[in-house]
């Protein structure tokens, strides 16, 4: 009875450091975690509630309930292969992961089933290996061929298309680059962006145009080609949209009560309809951090992505002493410094409440990548 009892105390002392939950989450176009009303997308696995990481298989679906995307995690880090899907439910895209990063031969697939190429990947692109055109008729084998294909720029919002030649696996010639572009007609026409040249796998010349407005000569490449999905970055960061709040997600506690945050006034409570906003929006808030916090690797901790909350007055500016960390194992010598950066964070663009015609504070809860603040002090 005493063993059992000592047992049982053990659990509870030193049992597991986290719970998980079997979640649905709901993405906009750019993988925005966001409200199912405001879907595009969903995801369905498991994620553990202390470090927000997902676990085991998650699959996601475009809105009509079509597999989009299946494949495993350990802890947020992509492992084994991953399987994409076209909105018909025809694979598009398969391949391996290793430790995060794309590894070893990938093939994707035309709507229509046929095998469309091979690609070879080594955390970034290397080569393409193999490559068929719509009928399955081979343009390019054993690395040496012409090969054409176009993928989604998430940071130009727009479809590229690529075409270009290998010999022995290594670039060969010229290669263009373009945009897919709606003339005045209301056409889609492709625009070319971007031509380089190589020579046995070495770039000699290019130039960037501009769409009619002059273009530059270029001494490096500046397209890289297949990039990794922007989606990953933003389902495994929880980014999400500025409206968003906790309680379209109350086990994610990072999140803030955006949507019902209000002041009270005579006895009376008011939504906030304009949260804070950063000038320039959140990717400068993002690049001031990055560039004015500093601290040393060892002392960051283990975790890539920390979640802060702080709140930003009435003035624009983060209210002193309201900044607060969530469950991190950063040292304390970097939390100091990290508040420090966000403290004195140039002015925001505050909250208000429409009705009272005042601007009012309001809490703010974001996740901060580290990922890149492996800095010497």
């Amino acid at each position: 009875m005493i063993r059992v009892l000592f047992t049982a105390i053990l659990f509870l002392v030193f049992g597991p450091a986290y719970s998980q939950k079997i979640s649905v989450t709901y993405y906009d176009s750019s993988w925005l975690l966001t409200t199912k009303k405001s879907a595009k997308y969903y995801r369905t696995g498991v994620i553990d509630t202390i470090k927000y990481q997902f676990h085991g298989e998650v699959r996601d679906y475009y809105m009509n309930a079509k597999l989009q995307m299946k494949g495993r995690y350990r802890a947020n880090i992509k492992v084994d292969t991953f399987y994409f899907y076209y909105p018909t439910g025809q694979l598009k895209t398969k391949g391996r992961y290793l430790d995060n990063v794309r590894y070893g031969v990938w093939t994707n697939y035309y709507e229509h089933g046929k095998i469309r190429d091979k690609v070879v990947f080594n955390r970034d692109f290397i080569a393409v290996i193999e490559y068929y055109d719509k009928d399955g008729n081979p343009k390019m084998v054993n690395g040496t061929g012409e090969w054409e294909t176009e993928y989604y720029n998430d940071l130009v919002k727009k479809v590229i298309t690529i075409r270009g030649a290998y010999k022995d696996t290594l670039r060969d010639g010229k290669w263009n680059y373009y945009q897919h572009a709606l003339t005045r007609e209301g056409k889609h026409e492709l625009r070319l962006e971007c031509t380089e040249v190589y020579k046995e796998g070495k770039f000699v010349k290019g130039g960037y145009f501009f769409g009619g407005d002059g273009n530059r000569d270029l001494r490096s490449p500046v397209y890289n080609v297949l990039p990794e999905a922007l989606k990953f970055e933003n389902t495994e960061n929880w980014m999400r949209t500025h409206t968003l709040s906790i309680e379209s997600y109350p086990y994610l506690k990072f999140l803030p009560k955006l949507d019902t945050i209000a002041m009270q006034n005579a006895g009376e409570w008011y939504k906030v309809d304009q949260t804070p906003k950063f000038r320039g929006g959140i990717s400068n808030f993002y690049s001031y951090v990055d560039r004015e916090f500093k601290c040393s690797g060892a002392d960051l901790g283990t975790d890539n992505v920390i979640y802060v909350e702080f709140v930003v007055d009435s003035t624009g500016f983060i209210r002193k002493g309201s900044v607060k960390f969530m469950e991190s194992d950063m040292a304390q010598v970097c939390k100091d410094r990290l508040v420090s950066t966000l403290e004195s964070c140039p002015k925001w663009t505050p909250g208000h409440v429409t009705e009272l015609k005042k601007d009012v504070p309001v809490k703010v809860s974001l996740p901060v990548n580290l990922k890149l603040k492996f800095t010497k002090n």
